[in-house]
């Protein structure tokens, strides 16, 4: 979704809406330029294990859950090419953090049966359906 042409539309639109001239195509065309014409917004979720708690450092495994039936993800942290560096990395991509790794409860190496600290994030796009 591009904001700039939206905005420019909305624009347009108003000066429209001030000559009478708005029209049901209009619409039509803010629907494409939204990317909504034929899809439904869905929850996508990016599971994230870095080395530590911090949002800069490493990533040792990820998996991406993507709203389509039928899909599934595996975890491998042997995957040479992770989507980002760092979890900040995809922040900065739009990725929105909804659960950091619990930093509270002492444990032991040997109790860990997760890889790294893990972050989940969320993305809502846009998906054909």
């Amino acid at each position: 979704m591009n904001r700039e042409e939206i905005y420019d539309w909305v624009e347009r639109a108003r000066d429209k809406c001030v000559s009478d001239s708005l029209e049901a195509e209009d619409f039509d065309e803010l629907l494409k330029l939204a990317g909504n014409s034929n899809g439904i917004a869905r929850q996508r979720l990016l599971y994230l294990h870095s080395s530590s708690p911090s949002i800069r450092s490493g990533l040792i495994g990820h998996a991406l859950h993507e709203p389509v039936k039928g899909s599934t993800t595996q975890i491998d942290p042997l995957v040479p090419e992770l989507p980002y560096h760092c979890v900040h990395d995809a922040i900065l991509d739009g990725w929105r953090v909804i659960h950091f790794p619990q930093q509270l409860a002492p444990f032991e190496d040997r109790e860990i049966d997760i890889i790294g600290y893990e972050f989940i994030l969320e993305k809502i796009e846009v998906c054909d359906v």
